[in-house]
């Protein structure tokens, strides 16, 4: 059975040879072989780059997390920033977020506008919860339904 694996292999490394050092075309085959090496390597280059990156950037986000678990080095948010916070919980809180208004001084949010009656409880839970915010200052117009309210119109959740 030795000589039988032994033969084969032989077999395969001179055929191997034949196809690579063919005068005609090994050459070329060679060079497709070469290149192949080439970029397989590129391949497992990139993709150690890019895990070695995930990883240091999911170590730096828990050194972050812990840092603000343990009130290290945390200093709030400017009112601009505040705002912006504020600005992207609406958009998942809210069918029609252009029709609030944020604004921000301090960690004090106030928010005006229009907003449906069903969305209302979930939208101060939401902006409650925005890391920086303080206190919230409700000045919304609640409606049960869109009705005529124009900046309400189209609203698709309930």
């Amino acid at each position: 059975m030795k000589a039988l694996l032994n033969y084969a292999a032989a077999a395969v490394l001179g055929a191997t040879a034949m196809y690579l050092l063919d005068p005609r075309l090994g050459r070329r085959r060679r060079a497709l072989l070469r290149d192949k090496v080439v970029a397989g390597r590129h391949d497992v280059d990139r993709y150690a780059r890019k895990t070695g990156k995930r990883a240091a950037d999911h170590l730096r986000g828990m050194a972050a997390e812990a840092r603000a678990g343990a009130g290290l080095g945390a200093h709030p948010p400017g009112d601009r920033q505040l705002e912006e916070r504020v600005r992207a919980a609406l958009g998942r809180a809210v069918s029609n977020p252009g029709a609030v208004d944020v604004g921000a001084a301090d960690g004090q949010v106030c928010l005006s506008g229009k907003i449906l009656a069903s969305e209302h409880e979930r939208l101060i839970a939401e902006v409650s919860s925005v890391a920086g915010v303080e206190s919230v200052e409700d000045r919304l117009e609640v409606y049960e339904r869109p009705g005529f309210v124009p900046e309400l119109q189209g609203a698709t959740r309930s």
